[in-house]
């Protein structure tokens, strides 16, 4: 996703006064979205780290500064589908309403198309993570304990909560591994 976000930073930032774009500022744990909450906002992150999660123990992704966060609550329900909280703080985010960037995007054909590349490479990034998971249950579920461990160790680079299914997949290959080689 390199090269997506600071062309669209660029692109907001020069369209802050005009959004009426807010500072907002966040201290490490704090809750910046809430799943299920209206959105109403996009949100720019200027410093701090955040870890966008389903539940506290499955992180889904960091944001990392320069990113836009609470842009895929503009379409379907209008409701966040994630609870995203400051991992590494404090945070500085710049608030933006989203009918005015969305009213804003209409005339502004290059602020369109950098936000419609975001949301095309956070789609590629979640298809990558879940061919990763489904590998890596193939390979358990066939025995392949390389193409197993191949999998494994890209799920390792991923955020927290793909980290952490590497991990029980690990454990599950042991156990499934144990009873053969005490038979054997």
């Amino acid at each position: 996703m390199k090269g997506v976000y600071p062309r669209l930073s660029q692109l907001l930032v020069t369209h802050l006064q005009e959004l009426k774009a807010e500072s907002r500022h966040y201290a490490q744990g704090d809750v910046v979205i809430e799943k299920q909450k209206h959105a109403d906002d996009i949100l720019l992150l200027l410093s701090g780290e955040l870890s966008v999660e389903i539940s506290p123990e499955c992180e889904l992704a960091r944001i990392k500064p320069g990113e836009m966060l609470g842009e895929m609550g503009l379409s379907g329900d209008n409701r966040h589908s994630a609870t995203v909280r400051v991992h590494d703080g404090p945070a500085e985010l710049i608030q933006v309403n989203a009918d005015a960037l969305l009213r804003l995007a209409l005339f502004d054909g290059d602020l369109a198309l950098e936000m419609l590349a975001l949301s095309s490479a956070r789609c590629r990034q979640s298809n990558q993570q879940m061919a990763l998971l489904l590998g890596a249950i193939q390979a358990l579920s066939d025995g392949n304990s390389d193409q197993l461990q191949t999998s494994l160790n890209h799920l390792q680079a991923e955020a927290g909560g793909f980290q952490a299914a590497a991990k029980h997949l690990a454990s599950i290959s042991e156990r499934l591994l144990k009873p053969s080689r005490s038979g054997g």
